[in-house]
């Protein structure tokens, strides 16, 4: 899968002049699919629970640095009482702030990677925090040689090292020459191609639409009642034709409510989408939607008597990447779909139909054209110059 879709999994570079700061760590493009919601509580003690056990699982931490840099108030940048007339609740203030400083689902990710991270130090006997840029680069090493682990995947592994030095007020050793030789050494020898999801082109959506509503053999062996069958079909078309129609991340269409989507007098949709991951400070952005669609969002199974702030679908991510996968597999369409492809369909569509990467970027709320460049290329190579050679000559040249 992509970076839309994997914590921003091929968008983590690592940035000589500042790496190691919160929110350093680009997350512009996928893991397609990490949503741009605020951190929570929730999120933030499990980093600080990771940041707690590494402090308590190095058998050679030297006590007093490590102590200091992981103490409960994390970085000794944090403001506090009494300094220069600042009050508690000053300092309180920003601590909530600062804590939002990067996407809930981007620190979910970190504290996983951070987690793995601790975990390998304390069976190899070293300090995790601060960490030593030659261990770094020996975790990484040992990652992509024992475990295959992707390029893109260790990038990440090194943000999130990174990021939680950084909140403790300590220097990042992921930009180390060592550290940065290391992950240039694992894009020469891995290659830093990703998986791509398959892309859900308008016809292959019309496979979906003939066989989503037949019924399936459900949990237990048993099939599906025709009235179960077609409800469910019917959420699985207005969900597929919905994120296409919008270009929708994962994370966009668990966030849709019932206000975000309006009718305009021609009968198509207008959508609006209040954050993003490229979009982290809700500027919001509005779309269209097919008067197609809108009819297939406007059905029962669809639209209930939930109205205003309910969620369109109300579904979570994995529930949402599962719908499209599953209605993909029934539809013949083989393994490789996911919550990304809707996406990615419509991008090739687009380019197959002559819009230029600039109109794409706008469409899909890209800031860079990497990742619309990756997802059309074959599409841009049926256009490009040698394409346009032949077509210019005639059949018997």
């Amino acid at each position: 899968m992509v970076g839309d879709e994997i914590c921003g999994a091929g968008s983590h570079r690592l940035q000589p002049a500042n790496f190691g700061a919160p929110g350093s760590a680009s997350t512009t493009t996928n893991t397609d699919e990490a949503g741009a919601v605020e951190a929570t509580p929730r999120t933030i003690a499990a980093v600080k629970s990771a940041v707690h056990s590494a402090r308590h699982a190095q058998t050679t931490a030297s006590g007093a640095q490590a102590d200091a840099a992981a103490g409960a108030g994390g970085s000794s940048t944090w403001p506090s009482s009494g300094t220069d007339g600042l009050t508690n609740s000053d300092a309180q203030l920003a601590r909530r702030l600062a804590q939002r400083d990067i996407a809930e689902g981007t620190l979910r990710c970190y504290a996983s990677q951070w987690r793995g991270f601790t975990q390998w130090a304390a069976r190899r006997g070293v300090r995790a925090l601060p960490a030593d840029a030659a261990a770094v680069a020996a975790y990484l090493a040992q990652r992509l040689e024992s475990h295959g682990h992707k390029p893109a995947t260790l990038r990440v592994s090194a943000a999130a090292i990174a990021w939680v030095h950084a909140a403790h007020g300590l220097d990042s050793p992921c930009g180390h020459p060592d550290v940065r030789r290391t992950l240039k050494g694992a894009a020469r020898t891995a290659g830093s191609a990703q998986k791509q999801a398959n892309g859900l082109t308008a016809d292959k959506l019309s496979l979906i639409i003939a066989t989503a509503r037949m019924p399936r053999t459900g949990r237990g062996g048993r099939p599906e009642s025709a009235r179960t069958a077609r409800a469910r079909g019917d959420l699985d078309i207005a969900l597929a034709s919905l994120m296409r129609d919008a270009m929708l991340r994962v994370s966009e269409t668990a966030a849709l409510t019932w206000d975000d989507l309006s009718t305009a007098p021609d009968r198509s949709g207008r959508l609006l989408i209040r954050r993003s991951k490229t979009d982290p400070t809700g500027e919001g952005a509005v779309v269209y939607v097919s008067p197609r669609t809108m009819a297939l969002v406007a059905l029962e199974p669809v639209r209930d008597s939930a109205q205003g702030r309910h969620s369109i679908f109300g579904l979570g991510r994995n529930q949402i990447s599962n719908r499209i996968k599953n209605a993909a597999r029934a539809a013949g369409l083989g393994e490789g779909y996911s919550g990304h492809s809707p996406r990615v369909g419509m991008a090739q569509d687009l380019a197959r139909a002559g819009i230029e990467l600039t109109s794409l970027m706008t469409a899909g709320r890209w800031r860079s054209p990497a990742m619309p460049a990756l997802y059309t290329r074959n599409e841009t190579a049926g256009r490009g110059a040698v394409a346009q050679f032949y077509a210019q000559r005639s059949p018997t040249a």
